[in-house]
């Protein structure tokens, strides 16, 4: 009935065959012969046309080379995630800046006080936080991570606190533990701390006085002990006045503050920044490391980075994917460039000569923001919150500028 079979040479042997191309009526088909089993015995065979002819298989070849291609990107993602340990070494840069930031995170880390890190967005505060917890004794516990200002309203105490089995409609029948459980023995790093609701404010300091969480539905306290650690990009002294920060939980969770420069301080940075970049770019896809020449590198650090780091990654990716010579020109990067009206101005035959030594442009910088720390002191009678204000600085950053800089 069927021309060419084998069904009984698969009765005969025992063994299956699959994807045996098979002759039928003048056509190839990709066939399966499989012997059937009774009580140990083989009692038959049944055959089964798979595909109609070899071009569906290269058809399913081509579906399973593209998931293979996908699986593959990901174990590469998974292995750049496992190498990294978040150490002092997954912050880049060696300007000034960031050499005192760093020397100030080995500091910190050890003593097992609450941290709050200020920066603009896409610095990499998270990654100050990260390299804080790898080098503090808690490092083998867990780092539970939680982004303030993306928890919805009425989740909130449900995610921190957790809630007991039937606390309400809908709830898990088995309770749910919340991220301050979590993170017990461990690290709680709190993004974006001053888009907190005020009244969970006020029951997250409780939790920082008393050192235990009550579930929703719960009736007895759980004990717990993590260090926090808190982020912001918003200036919290100056929300406390206009009652959108507590004073009391803000001297909770600074007694000590980091701030993170922001991209246009550390221009010096981009080289190395980018060159991380676009070598993370290319291991993730397999492919070819691009190329920054000098004149583009220069190029960036002629911008206004609004967006920093994270601006800068995103840029140097989008260069990378549109790019077929290896190398990215300035005509392959789109950044915001400062007008001239932008710069402070100041009349620099008087307040800034370059020297012959140390005319670099970081030298010129620093030199710049000297003079221009000197002359708000001065304006301002040595009122250092005065002179943060005017600026648009923060005063743990005019203090460090000033022992940098020497000015009393």
């Amino acid at each position: 009935m069927i021309e060419n079979t084998r069904l009984h040479t698969i009765v005969q042997s025992g063994k299956a065959e699959v994807g045996h191309i098979q002759k039928m009526q003048g056509n190839d088909r990709v066939v399966s012969r499989t012997p059937i089993f009774r009580d140990g015995r083989v009692v038959g065979a049944i055959g089964r046309v798979m595909f109609k002819g070899p071009r569906q298989l290269d058809e399913l070849n081509q579906r399973i080379n593209s998931l293979e291609n996908e699986v593959a990107f990901y174990k590469r993602e998974a292995e750049a995630m496992r190498r990294q340990d978040y150490s002092l070494d997954s912050i880049i840069g060696q300007s000034s800046q960031m050499i005192h930031l760093k020397k100030d995170i080995v500091r910190v880390a050890p003593l097992d006080v609450p941290v709050l890190i200020v920066g603009e967005s896409g610095v990499g505060k998270e990654l100050v936080a990260q390299a804080i917890h790898r080098l503090s004794a808690r490092r083998m516990k867990t780092m539970v991570m939680i982004n303030a200002a993306a928890l919805p309203a009425t989740l909130v105490e449900s995610e921190l606190f957790g809630y007991s089995a039937g606390a309400f409609t809908g709830a898990n029948q088995k309770g749910h533990l919340g991220k301050f459980e979590q993170a017990n023995g461990g690290t709680l790093f709190l993004d974006e701390i001053g888009d907190m609701p005020l009244d969970v404010q006020a029951k997250l300091l409780r939790v920082l006085q008393d050192g235990s969480v009550e579930k929703l539905g719960g009736t007895k306290p759980i004990k717990v002990d993590f260090r926090l650690v808190s982020a912001t990009n918003r200036d919290l002294e100056d929300m406390i006045p206009q009652n959108q920060f507590r004073l009391d939980l803000f001297y909770r969770i600074s007694p000590v503050v980091l701030r993170v420069p922001p991209l246009r301080e550390r221009l010096d940075d981009i080289p190395l920044l980018s060159e991380q970049f676009l070598t993370d770019f290319a291991r993730r896809h397999d492919r070819d490391v691009c190329k920054l020449p000098t004149e583009s590198v220069q190029y960036l650090q002629t911008g206004t980075w609004p967006g920093n780091i994270r601006q800068l990654k995103h840029q140097l990716e989008r260069a990378a994917i549109f790019n077929s010579t290896g190398f990215i020109a300035p005509a392959d990067l789109k950044i915001d460039h400062r007008d001239q009206d932008d710069f402070p101005t100041a009349d620099i035959s008087s307040s800034f000569v370059p020297s012959g030594e140390g005319n670099t442009l970081a030298d010129q910088i620093a030199q710049l923001e000297r003079n221009t720390i000197a002359a708000a002191l001065k304006k301002f009678n040595g009122n250092k919150k005065q002179v943060a204000r005017e600026l648009d600085i923060s005063r743990s950053y005019l203090y460090k500028r000033l022992a940098d800089f020497g000015l009393q």
